[in-house]
């Protein structure tokens, strides 16, 4: 089962872990960084809480990352906690955990989105000081820039997530089309295989009222070269960029190259309409490759390739991805802080990082590791094509990030089911932002 992004942030988070910096059980931060610091020599169990983890070849990746890991400290053992299936479930379940004040899980997988709501309510620890020097030089910047808050870094990277434009071979094949280079030939190549009765679907993406729609907003808004935050953190939003990418979000639909359902996919559904040979084009995170890959799960396999996302004509900006993926974060009440510690380094590292890119569905983040042995191997384009992306982040360093992701998508949604003009969806987004990074937004 595939990683969603998308939550709601619990507001009793941040009043019942107000006091962990300054004390947890007695102890203050330097205490917990002092014990964080030393890995343990006697013997050590720990809790990781982690999703499934996309597989090429049917393995459980996290149980191969927990022998490993064993292998290397015999006297510390590993046990999982099966996180939810969506980063709504786990976001809100680990959240209220954590804020109790609970010792377990002492590892937790959390998406890219978390780390300025967990680190402003204490529900991680940061960790910039227990990383080696130079340890971020080995991952993507934008991967180092989500982690941090404040100055602060609260997640160590494990895996990273892109977006890519997922297309029929065959199809256009079949028809004498090359993969579009930008959103117009796109729209025109989509309408021309759907009016020849060969495909339902031209385009396929996430519009639902959820995350998922803030990612393809941040995306088509990066496409047209807008702007949605300021250097100060501020609202930005506004002017014909933005017009620009809410109207195609909006002609999308009104052309009938895109369903009108697509106003509920998020992306299951998107894919699900895309493997089961409903669709020509999908925009999706990497997994999806796998998913759309393998024989008997998808009546595409063999048909399917992957590009980079085009962008629009005249710009000269494509390839743009959101910047997503998985970190681990350690649990400040933990009583193995060390033991956990090095288990988050060691998903880091190496022997891990090359590990993901054997056996899981998932582009690894150490950045070396995308032009190695194993990743050539895999033959997965999303991994290989990993380092031509260009990133862009969601404007998650705000505690209030779901409620700036809801002021984008709710909006946006409402313009890609026609309800709402372009213009009138960019000032009511940037009206939105306004409110929610004043924290009183809902």
């Amino acid at each position: 089962m595939s990683l969603h992004r998308r939550a709601l942030l619990t507001g009793a988070v941040s009043t019942a872990a107000a006091g962990l910096l300054s004390g947890c059980g007695g102890k203050n931060l330097d205490d917990l960084l002092t014990r964080a610091s030393v890995v343990p020599r006697r013997p050590a169990r720990l809790t990781w809480w982690v999703s499934e983890i996309p597989s090429r070849r049917g393995a459980v990746v996290a149980d191969l990352i927990i022998r490993a890991f064993e292998r290397r400290h015999p006297g510390i053992r590993v046990s999982k906690i099966n996180a939810l299936s969506t980063s709504d479930g786990n976001r809100s379940a680990i959240a209220t955990q954590l804020a109790g004040g609970s010792a377990q899980p002492d590892v937790y997988l959390g998406d890219t989105t978390w780390p300025a709501q967990f680190g402003h309510s204490s529900l991680a620890l940061p960790v910039e000081t227990l990383l080696p020097s130079g340890f971020w030089d080995a991952y993507p910047a934008a991967l180092r820039s989500s982690s941090t808050y404040q100055g602060k870094t609260y997640a160590v990277p494990f895996f990273i997530d892109s977006t890519y434009l997922f297309y029929r071979k065959d199809l256009l094949t079949k028809h004498g089309l090359r993969v579009p280079r930008s959103w117009e030939e796109l729209l025109h190549t989509s309408r021309t295989v759907q009016s020849a009765g060969d495909v339902e679907a031209g385009f396929l993406w996430q519009a639902a009222v959820t995350e998922s729609l803030t990612a393809n907003v941040t995306e088509f808004l990066a496409d047209a070269g807008a702007t949605v935050l300021d250097d100060q953190g501020r609202a930005a939003l506004g002017g014909p960029e933005a017009e620009r990418a809410f109207s195609l979000m909006a002609e999308f639909t009104a052309r009938g190259v895109t369903p009108r359902t697509v106003a509920t996919y998020e992306e299951s559904d998107a894919q699900d309409a895309f493997v089961t040979g409903r669709g020509l084009f999908l925009r999706n995170w990497s997994y999806a490759w796998v998913n759309a890959s393998t024989p008997g799960a998808s009546r595409v396999a063999g048909k399917v390739g992957a590009a980079l996302r085009p962008g629009f004509e005249g710009t000269g900006r494509s390839g743009v991805s959101c910047a997503g993926g998985w970190s681990n974060l350690v649990n400040p009440s933990s009583q193995e802080l060390g033991a956990a510690m090095e288990f988050a380094r060691f998903c880091a590292g190496p022997e891990v990082q090359r590990l993901l890119a054997r056996e899981a569905g998932v582009i690894p983040a150490m950045t070396s590791v995308l032009d190695g042995r194993e990743a050539h191997a895999a033959g997965d384009p999303t991994v290989l094509r990993a380092a031509d992306l260009r990133l862009v982040s969601r404007p998650t360093h705000t505690p209030y990030y779901p409620q700036v992701s809801k002021a984008l998508y709710t909006p946006a949604n409402a313009v890609v089911r026609g309800s709402l003009s372009p213009a009138a969806g960019v000032r009511a987004a940037r009206e939105g932002l306004r409110t929610a990074l004043e924290g009183n937004a809902l």
